[in-house]
């Protein structure tokens, strides 16, 4: 890379929108930008899939995105959007390796319909990954992700309406699951649990060879269901734990070492992104560092 370029993403949680910006060069990956703020928007309201009102929320969300890239700074003209699970559809499928792609994608929303009877698939883009086995192998089992074609159309044209290219729709997790992997290179050779907590649910994945094995998503209530982590640590043998989210803290991590011999590291996704002393805000940014990460994961991304 003989020039640079800077990314930004924003992680959508409901109404709280977490984003950095970070440059890439040959020199590596620089934070130029971050921060958090509070749409007016609730994301998790199912009236965001509707093409009613659709420009009004189009205007507020892009006038909030502009207002906070002035705050920080930021002026990257590539956007990407990261979707917790309740904004998209998020199934593990069994898959038949012999299948042809026609045929793999008629069995794949013949799976989803299964899981989701009253979606009209027709109105979904629809992104397979394949799981690998519980041994780093190729797997039995696929992983789709259903997104709205209004959603991925909305998020298009906020990034438009702010001068920039919408770069790349994923899920939070697996963001968090690649900044971990780039600041830890550990967790791509261990098996690695990665725990990512917000107020209202856990999302629990099982890396294997750096790559995915396992993700399962669950109920959040507190504290008291932190052994949850442990039963799922334990079940999937894994010989590691990575925390994130905005609620987790080092009590957090604390209280799920009372339930597990192994060892538990909250996420740092600044350990090997250069964070310059300059950064607006910087000594809040280095004290809440683990609810970056997935915003941090999602910037990384170049494809």
């Amino acid at each position: 890379m003989n020039h640079t370029e800077r990314y930004t993403s924003f992680i959508i949680e409901k109404s709280h929108i977490t984003s950095v910006e970070i440059a890439h060069s040959a020199r590596g990956y620089t934070l130029t930008a971050a921060g958090s703020f509070d749409s007016e928007i609730d994301f998790d309201d199912p009236v965001i899939f509707e093409e009613s009102g659709m420009d009004k929320r189009i205007k507020i969300f892009s006038g909030e995105i502009q207002n906070f890239m002035k705050r920080t700074g930021a002026g990257s003209k590539y956007f990407s959007f990261g979707l917790n699970s309740r904004m998209a559809m998020l199934q593990r499928i069994p898959i038949e390796m012999s299948l042809t792609d026609e045929e793999f994608n008629v069995h794949l929303e013949w799976e989803l319909k299964n899981y989701y009877p009253d979606a009209v698939m027709e109105n979904y883009i629809l992104l397979p990954f394949a799981l690998v086995d519980s041994s780093g192998n190729p797997g039995t089992k696929a992983m789709i992700i259903g997104v709205r074609k209004s959603l991925s159309n909305f998020l298009r044209s906020v990034s438009k309406k702010c001068f920039a290219t919408d770069h790349v729709v994923d899920i939070d997790h697996f963001c968090a699951e690649t900044a971990i992997m780039h600041n830890f290179p550990q967790a791509t050779k261990e098996r690695t649990a990665v725990i990512g907590i917000d107020e209202e649910s856990i999302d629990c994945s099982l890396l294997v060879n750096g790559k995915n094995s396992d993700i399962t998503i669950e109920r959040w209530s507190g504290t008291s269901e932190i052994k949850k982590i442990a039963e799922y640590a334990f079940e999937h043998n894994a010989e590691q734990i990575f925390l994130h989210g905005r609620i987790v803290d080092e009590l957090t991590a604390e209280q799920l070492k009372q339930f597990t011999p192994l060892p538990v590291s909250i996420s740092d996704p600044f350990k090997k992104i250069s964070l310059p002393p300059t950064i607006k805000n910087v000594d809040a940014i280095k004290a809440h560092r683990q609810e970056y990460t997935a915003a941090v994961g999602l910037a990384l991304r170049k494809d």
